[in-house]
């Protein structure tokens, strides 16, 4: 089963080290024309084109971390009013 080429293309772009790939390596791995690719890269939400590279966007961890410190301040504050009774 073959995949749609924006995918494969979201699929390289992610695998790579740096979640980068430039034009001409992503044309020559999906073997399309190096024209080609930026329609797939705009066709596929989770990536940018800066220049001649392709990049995955990055996701925020902002949400989670928040999340986090905000359930570590119930924590404290529930330890801190069993200690006073």
């Amino acid at each position: 089963m073959n995949l749609p080429k924006h995918i494969e293309l979201s699929q390289a772009v992610k695998a790579c080290k740096n979640q980068a790939m430039t034009i001409d390596d992503a044309a020559a791995y999906i073997g399309v024309p190096k024209f080609f690719i930026p329609l797939l890269a705009d066709s596929c939400p989770d990536l940018i084109i800066e220049g001649n590279v392709i990049m995955a966007k990055r996701e925020s961890n902002g949400p989670v971390i928040f999340t986090l410190l905000f359930f570590m301040g119930i924590i404290t504050i529930a330890g801190l009013m069993s200690g006073i009774g």
